[in-house]
């Protein structure tokens, strides 16, 4: 096995607060599409480098290593390539989102990404990402035909000028109407260490938690419609998020008490991912509810940045959501 920088393979540097897990316990939380004993095996095969050097599983991980794992083969689960294109222009082009695909090159997902699929495609030379949607969630996504386009519309997401409407799928009988406006931090009582939950304001100023270990977000949900399915209740909400953080959506209403249908990690069982990890299989339908989150980009509404045209692109609800 080489260790030379020309060597092809997957990359990852360890944060701050990764520091201190064990390797093998680390490779399974950050790239699930392996459990913890597949990667006890790798690792055991030398296959992955840590500063330049084979590790073992123990291998209490420090902040900044570099992982590099080098596969003799790199096999790349399928995904939904039935993505379409909703809206394009000159600078820019939206489409509709699978349930089931990256949207960029991640982990094993090296080539079957919504990115790299887009750029197989005659007509788009490079795309540019301008924002993101977890991996199971569906629906409108933007992405610019060249950098200045893409650097313009990043601009109105972060000045908060995109109206971003999804629609969940929720356990429990949710209100007519909330707005959720308060901080996300790390969940401590989660066995998963990248689970976040949402707190109120006035309880997050009780809570004493460095700046830096936190992050605002805000949040405005509406219930919409309501029906059961395997005879417990479900609501259909839309949600308006406000801001754009690492799963908003999901942690806001998981803390609420209104987890998502199909959230492996966010769902009303998290032992359905740690399962998962741990190389079995469960029976997601029974557990969730559904195969995969039930959480859909349903519209974007923006001036467009060049044309100062008032614009909406919009997305029907998947056909594997509920009636």
């Amino acid at each position: 096995m080489s260790n030379s920088p020309a060597h092809e393979g997957l990359r990852t540097k360890v944060g701050k607060e990764e520091a201190g897990s064990r390797l093998d316990v680390f490779l399974a939380f950050r790239f699930t599409y392996q459990s913890r004993s597949n990667w006890r095996k790798i690792l055991e095969e030398g296959k992955i480098l840590v500063q330049g050097k084979v590790a073992k599983p123990s291998y209490s991980i420090k902040e900044g290593d570099e992982i590099l794992y080098l596969p003799g083969e790199i096999f790349e689960p399928p995904v939904q390539t039935d993505f379409k294109i909703l809206f394009e222009d000159s600078r820019y082009i939206a489409v509709e989102k699978p349930g089931d695909i990256p949207i960029h090159s991640a982990g094993r997902y090296r080539k079957n990404n919504l990115t790299d699929l887009l750029e197989e495609d005659s007509r788009f030379e490079k795309i540019y990402t301008i924002h993101r949607l977890d991996r199971e969630t569906s629906g409108v996504v933007v992405f610019g035909k060249d950098s200045e386009a893409a650097s313009k519309f990043a601009d109105l997401f972060s000045k908060r000028k995109v109206n971003k409407t999804y629609i969940s799928y929720v356990w429990g009988n949710f209100p007519t109407s909330f707005r959720a406006k308060g901080y996300l931090i790390s969940d401590p009582s989660s066995l998963i260490r990248k689970k976040r939950k949402f707190v109120q304001k006035d309880f997050f100023q009780k809570l004493e938690i460095p700046e830096e270990d936190s992050e605002t977000c805000e949040t405005n949900f509406r219930k919409i419609g309501e029906g059961t399915l395997h005879g417990v209740p479900f609501s259909k909400v839309y949600c308006f998020p406000k801001t754009g953080r690492l799963h908003q959506i999901r942690a806001t209403l998981y803390s609420l008490g209104f987890p998502l249908l199909g959230d492996k990690i966010y769902g009303k069982d998290e032992s359905a991912f740690i399962e998962f990890i741990e190389g079995k299989d469960p029976d997601l339908i029974a557990k969730l509810g559904m195969n995969r989150q039930a959480l859909h980009s349903s519209s974007l509404k923006f001036i467009h940045p060049f044309t100062g045209i008032k614009t909406k692109i919009g997305s029907d609800l998947p056909e594997d959501f509920p009636e």
